[in-house]
């Protein structure tokens, strides 16, 4: 797509999973200091997005992605899909929500900061590009697919079998959280047991002695708010040379009693990499 006014700026407009896209801006004198423009509430009109700041950067980048709204709208208004929606009384799917402006952040990679080489097996683009742009390897995995049909079987295969090359491997499950935002118990508890297998196939299948496994969340989904909220997420580390505590059921409460006590997110990769033996002495 090009706009008239800006011939400068490349739009780049990528489909990921489900509903979830990327919108690349490419061009000179862009900010990434915008609102969204996704009003985040069912019922609530499209929001204009603004400048976040006085910078003509930022005033400039508002314009263009109110622009290319209002553009999207007229194109999706008059899709044929569109078009055959409306006659059966259903609503059109008519506009593009934009939220969570950014640019790919500069940070030491994680084989800098840990001395590790990392792999993601993720299948959720958000997930995977956050693990690229820390120097993660990422991988494609057959029959992962980031929604409540997910193999997570296959993703543990994956995992098992790419261990041997690399010192720290990240898997991450989104179909959990999608169950929360539909408000859909019995799909969470099919999600949990989906995870259950994945657990069970990687513990079956390597040597228990020579590995740490973390099992944790990155943030708590509520099913009755159908919405993120701010409570913290149970964590269980096992391996060798790992202190036991009294816990032995991984539940939010059980957890929350257990001797790690309640830690930040930022500190599960120091304690994993000091539990494996590759942390660096200071001092003595």
């Amino acid at each position: 797509m090009k706009l008239e006014q800006y011939p400068d700026v490349q739009v780049i407009f990528t489909h990921s999973i489900e509903h979830r896209a990327a919108l690349i801006l490419r061009g000179r004198n862009l900010s990434r200091m915008v609102t969204d423009s996704d009003p985040h509430e069912e019922k609530h009109p499209i929001q204009t997005v603004k400048p976040l700041n006085t910078s003509a950067q930022a005033a400039r980048t508002a314009h263009i992605v109110n622009e290319l709204s209002e553009r999207f709208h007229e194109i999706l208004q008059n899709h044929p899909i569109n078009v055959e929606r409306v006659s059966k009384g259903l609503p059109p799917a008519n506009a593009v929500l934009f939220r969570g402006a950014g640019t790919l952040p500069r940070i030491r990679s994680i084989t800098e900061k840990y001395g590790v080489k990392a792999l993601a097996v993720a299948a959720g683009a958000l997930y995977k590009g956050v693990c690229a742009a820390a120097g993660f390897d990422v991988i494609n995995v057959p029959g992962a697919t980031g929604t409540y049909a997910t193999d997570t079987v296959a993703k543990a295969k994956a995992v098992v079998e790419n261990l041997p090359s690399y010192d720290y491997i990240l898997v991450h499950v989104k179909g959990t959280d999608n169950a929360s935002h539909d408000g859909d118990a019995a799909q969470k508890v099919r999600m949990v047991e989906k995870i259950d297998a994945l657990v069970e196939y990687i513990l079956r299948n390597v040597e228990l002695e020579e590995v740490i496994v973390a099992l944790t969340a990155d943030h708590t989904s509520s099913l009755d708010l159908k919405e993120h909220v701010g409570d913290p997420v149970p964590v269980a580390i096992m391996g060798p040379w790992v202190r036991r505590d009294a816990v032995d059921r991984y539940t939010e409460v059980d957890c929350a009693r257990g001797g790690l006590g309640r830690i930040r997110g930022v500190d599960l990769t120091p304690i994993l990499i000091d539990l494996a033996g590759k942390s660096k002495k200071f001092g003595s």
